[in-house]
């Protein structure tokens, strides 16, 4: 089950771990209905990366014997 944000009308931002489908819970605080909402996503690459560091193309082992 994955981690949602859901904000509720007098502002509060909550962080549940709900099933995929789920649009709307309990707001903590005020008990009102809260909506699920577009969140940021905390994902950062770092460093030159496996393309920069051609790690994609293959590298020759060693030449087929005949």
């Amino acid at each position: 089950m994955p981690i949602y944000e859901f904000e509720c009308p007098n502002g509060t931002i909550t962080a549940k771990l709900v099933k995929v489908g789920t649009k709307t819970t309990t707001c903590p605080r005020c008990h009102k209905k809260a909506k699920k909402i577009m969140s940021s996503c905390n994902f950062e690459l770092k460093g030159g990366g496996w393309y920069a560091d051609d790690y994609s193309h293959k590298k020759e082992v060693g030449s087929a014997a005949a």
